[in-house]
């Protein structure tokens, strides 16, 4: 299972909180499988994509105020993300609802979280509160 620590922390009070959301819910992501209620896996699915939607746009908005040198390709990052989850949105929509399926999100979710969080995220808000440091 997957925690949020303070670790994790950017001291962005609007991320830090969007993340510690996400953490909250895996457990029910981890929990699913094919014989989840569809109910459930289809509230699932539109959480993390109404979360991926705002929290990206936050972060993004954030990153252009402050002209971050690395939003190109902090930006592709979550195309990324955007894109596998969608794909495996539309599969649940589409066709029966597939073990394969319900396994795929759980490891998008869980290298997003052990990776981009802890790094990406965690190096723009070093840039951030440097950048804040140096302006005051």
């Amino acid at each position: 299972m997957l925690w949020w620590t303070e670790t994790l922390a950017t001291g962005i009070l609007t991320v830090d909180e969007q993340h510690k959301k996400i953490f909250e819910k895996t457990g029910e992501i981890l929990s699913l499988n094919a014989t989840s209620d569809t109910k459930t896996i289809h509230e699932t699915f539109d959480f993390l994509s109404n979360y991926v939607i705002e929290h990206f746009r936050d972060e993004e908005s954030a990153m252009v105020k402050m002209n971050y040198e690395d939003f190109e390709s902090h930006s592709q990052q979550h195309t990324y993300f955007l894109t596998e989850f969608f794909k495996l949105a539309t599969e649940i929509k589409q066709e029966k609802i597939e073990e394969e399926t319900l396994d795929n999100l759980k490891i998008l979710v869980v290298e997003w979280l052990a990776n981009h969080i802890s790094q990406s995220d965690k190096k723009f808000a070093e840039v951030m509160h440097s950048l804040a440091v140096s302006s005051s």
